[in-house]
């Protein structure tokens, strides 16, 4: 009966609305309006607030207290903006029309707001909104943005109660600021015109909106409209002029205060950056510089060696390649008769590189020639895993590395017993491929080591993932462009899988024993999607079109380890089909595998983690993330044991790279997405061969040098045949990057060997560093980040503040008074360097910035 009560009353109710549609929006429009202007003030406030704590460090605290009140001027126009919307007209078309408005407004500066926020506390960078489109267009994107969907919530809700509470006190507080403000106006209006001053601009200022007074009374949210929100009570004529007074100096002094430091404050680039106000921003956020990609004006020194200059010349001959078929990746060599192209094309050429170096005239490192002119070294089988989201000292838990410095802090200094016999099984396979010691192997003795050479300071070349793969199975830089645009550009080097195929036209024979006469066969494995921003066009294009990833396993039994797919695990049996294939047929298998199970959120087969990190560290995500190192490890352990198993162990080069790493031992960010800390850099890089001596590389590489060094390693151990074996050495020579297994030359004839990494996602921000040096320099591509200097020497984890500026110049006089003239002058070399080298990337893979969506092969 109550049931039915009370929905005949809805009904009712319903049917008033329906037939006096008009009257009840009013009503509503009334009952909201208030709110959606405090929402809309609170977002603004909370973002600004957010944005310029996301840069405090950029800028001294005297720069900050001087104009800091100017990046709220925009602000403050849109919500005065905002309150002439919400105030009560009298024509209805306008209500409906400004009700359209705010409610939009409402919406999407809220929306943005709350976005920005949780984004940066959780990653640790704010949103670059012009890369919107990118991910909206992208299902595993989106999936990943959803990822973060609790904690845009959180920040919803807390704007929503702080509107719901504080809507009737912001709403009359800016209205009684406005009402000032213009009838101040009309006085300076009415002197500058020689007339009498209008006394009902000295009256007393009503803090209620002009029309909610004509309400008879009614007050749709409770406030009082018969109260001047700044006065008390009743008081006499004189106390009343007295009080408006000061009114009126509260708000005009601040606000004068406000407009003259806004005329003459500098033309800071930093200013400007920092006085957006977040609706503003997807119209000017990542706005690339005016002429050059680098801005260097003002930095001293001499580099006309570089203007003009290009390594781009018509191909060097490759008299072995076919003449009746264009081979992948060797498109730039195809014979005049197959190509449509008027005149030659470009293509890279490294004695042309003003900045290449090459170490193909050394020998072999002494303690690698022997083993490899002994011909004990076969290399019939290569398996390269790409590790994700690896760091450096997580392979394996190293003393020296900046995470173990956070574990041993949260356990307080001390770690129990059973916690380091935990801590021990998350790198034991990294220790011995590494052949650098754990942290916990001291008591136990470290294993053996798997042999081959291993790099201590390595970076990537990309902390975007897709980039970071084209950099390490291409033997390139990746392109300095925003997500994924090499799949659909000229990437300017024969990728390795191509490069193996190529070397099947010299030797094809699948009946003789010599297996350096098969035909190499490149196959990709991963558990994840391969859908995430066209990997599934980039792999083809590097060569692979034998494929397994999520989409073709299709396991409808097993469960998502997070949303990009599956433990790497359920692969094992496919990395034996793949080896069994390889064998049966006389082939020669390139297996090419990308990890997953170490990707936020980090989730572990059943859900089952251990407890690694003490109590002191209170965010779970660093015990979950070393968990998933811990599985990656014992994968590998899998893999190395299925190489046993099928009796190929010592036939078999293991290639391993780090994808990235992570800064979340440095301020809990999961993500390298705009994040220029070190860790994101440092990965680890392992060429691990049983036959090999182990030999740890000291010298700064990159991934990139991968290539040239496999090549090198097949050359060297006369795993090809005569004639692939001249193949391959002239392929070798094309490549950028020096040979790991030869000395490392940093420097040669004034030119130091410069090593960029692309940072993720890929336009914004370009690190750089030189292998003579212990410098590096991050530089901003669009104007809205800033530079920033680090000396790896003093500060090696950047737990340090590193010299940060929007200006370069600004920047480089903190280097020069903190570290002296020669780390100055290096800022200036490397910033005229990445100055012609970003254009010379862009010629590279024919890539033209402001069209960046047009492909080019």
């Amino acid at each position: 009966m109550q049931f039915t009560r009370i929905a005949h009353a809805g009904l009712d109710g319903a049917i008033l609305v329906a037939k006096y549609p008009g009257t009840y929006l009013d009503a509503a429009w009334a009952a909201v309006r208030k709110f959606c202007f405090a929402v809309i003030f609170l977002a603004l406030i909370a973002a600004k607030m957010t944005h310029i704590y996301a840069h405090i460090t950029s800028l001294p605290v005297s720069v900050l207290l001087v104009w800091g009140i100017t990046f709220f001027l925009q602000d403050i126009i849109i919500i005065f903006l905002a309150r002439g919307l919400t105030a009560e007209f009298q024509w209805k078309t306008v209500r409906i029309a400004a009700a359209a408005v705010t409610i939009f407004c409402t919406l999407a500066i809220s929306g943005m707001a709350s976005a920005n926020i949780s984004f940066y506390f959780t990653t640790g960078a704010e949103i670059h909104w012009h890369q919107a489109h990118n991910v909206g267009s992208d299902a595993a994107a989106i999936r990943t943005l959803l990822s973060g969907l609790t904690g845009f919530l959180i920040v919803q809700i807390l704007i929503i109660v702080g509107a719901y509470f504080s809507c009737n006190l912001l709403y009359n507080a800016t209205g009684a600021v406005l009402h000032i403000l213009g009838s101040s106006l009309k006085l300076v209006l009415c002197c500058w015109r020689r007339k009498r001053p209008d006394p009902a601009a000295f009256e007393r200022i009503e803090c209620q909106d002009y029309h909610d007074d004509q309400n008879n009374g009614e007050d749709v949210l409770g406030d009082d409209k018969s109260e001047d929100f700044l006065l008390d009570g009743h008081v006499d004529t004189s106390e009343k002029t007295a009080v408006s007074l000061l009114k009126r100096l509260l708000v005009l002094f601040p606000m004068t205060i406000l407009f003259v430091l806004r005329c003459v404050r500098p033309p800071d680039p930093a200013f400007f950056f920092l006085s957006w106000s977040i609706p503003l921003a997807p119209l000017v956020d990542g706005r690339p510089h005016r002429g050059p990609p680098v801005e260097v004006s003002g930095l001293k020194g001499t580099y006309g060696w570089l203007t003009n200059q290009t390594a781009l010349t018509p191909p060097v001959t490759l008299d072995w390649l076919p003449n009746d078929r264009v081979l992948p990746g060797f498109a730039d060599w195809a014979p005049s008769s197959l190509s449509n192209a008027t005149e030659p094309p470009l293509h890279y050429n490294p004695t042309e590189d003003p900045i290449h170096i090459s170490n193909l005239h050394h020998d072999v490192l002494d303690p690698l020639r022997q083993s490899l002119r002994s011909g004990d070294v076969n290399i019939k089988h290569i398996i390269f895993i790409k590790l994700e989201s690896t760091r450096a000292d997580v392979f394996p838990l190293r003393e020296e590395g900046y995470i173990w410095e956070r574990i041993l802090e949260s356990y307080g200094g001390e770690i129990p017993d059973a916690a380091k016999q935990r801590l021990l099984n998350v790198g034991r396979n990294a220790e011995r491929l590494t052949g650098f010691p754990a942290a916990l192997s001291k008591k136990d003795g470290p294993p053996k080591p798997y042999g081959g050479i291993s790099a201590r300071n390595a970076y990537t070349a990309g902390t975007y993932t897709l980039k970071s793969v084209v950099g390490s199975l291409c033997g390139v830089t990746p392109l300095v462009a925003d997500f994924n645009r090499e799949y659909q550009q000229h990437i300017y080097q024969p990728c390795l899988a191509q490069v193996l195929e190529a070397l099947n036209t010299q030797n094809n024979d699948t009946v003789s024993d010599d297996y350096t006469t098969w035909p190499w066969h490149s196959k990709w494995m991963q558990s994840v999607t391969e859908t995430y921003d066209h990997q599934d066009d980039l792999t083809p294009k590097m060569g692979y079109h034998d494929i397994v990833d999520k989409e073709t396993l299709n396991l409808t039994d097993v469960e998502e380890v997070n949303y990009y797919g599956y433990a790497d695990t359920v692969l094992r049996d496919h990395v034996r089909e793949a080896l069994d294939d390889a064998e049966a047929n006389h082939q020669r298998l390139f297996l090419t595998h990308l990890t997953g199970i170490t990707h936020h959120p980090w989730g572990m087969p059943g859900g089952k983690y251990e407890d690694l990190v003490g109590p002191n560290w209170k965010n779970d995500n660093m015990n979950r993330y070393l968990n998933t190192i811990g599985y990656a490890d014992r994968w590998l352990g899998e893999i190395m044991d299925i190489l046993q198993e099928k009796g190929v162990a010592d036939e078999t080069l293991l290639v391993m790279a780090g994808d990235h790493g992570l800064s979340l031992p440095y301020d809990n960010g999961i993500t390298p997405y705009d994040n220029p800390r070190v860790g994101n850099f440092h990965v680890p890089l392992v060429l691990a061969h049983p036959k090999l001596p182990a030999v740890p590389i000291e010298s700064p590489v990159i991934n990139s040098q991968i290539v040239p060094t496999v090549l090198d390693l097949l050359i060297e151990s006369a795993s090809l045949g005569d004639d692939a074996r001249h193949a391959a050495a002239d392929v070798r020579a094309l490549y950028e990057g020096q040979s790991m297994i030869r000395p490392l030359v940093p420097e040669e004839k004034g030119r130091q060997d410069w090593q960029f990494s692309v940072m993720n996602t890929g336009g914004s921000w370009l690190s750089v560093r030189s292998a003579d040096q212990p410098y590096r320099l991050v530089i901003p591509l669009i104007n809205d980040v800033e530079w920033r200097f680090s000396n790896m020497e003093v500060n090696p984890h950047e737990t340090m503040p590193v010299i940060k500026n929007f200006d370069v110049n600004q920047l480089a006089m903190e280097v020069e008074r903190i570290h002296g003239p020669f780390a100055l002058k290096w800022v200036g070399a490397a910033a005229h360097v990445a100055q012609w080298w970003v254009s010379e990337n862009w010629r590279r893979y024919r890539f033209d910035p402001d069209l960046p969506e047009e492909p080019h092969d």
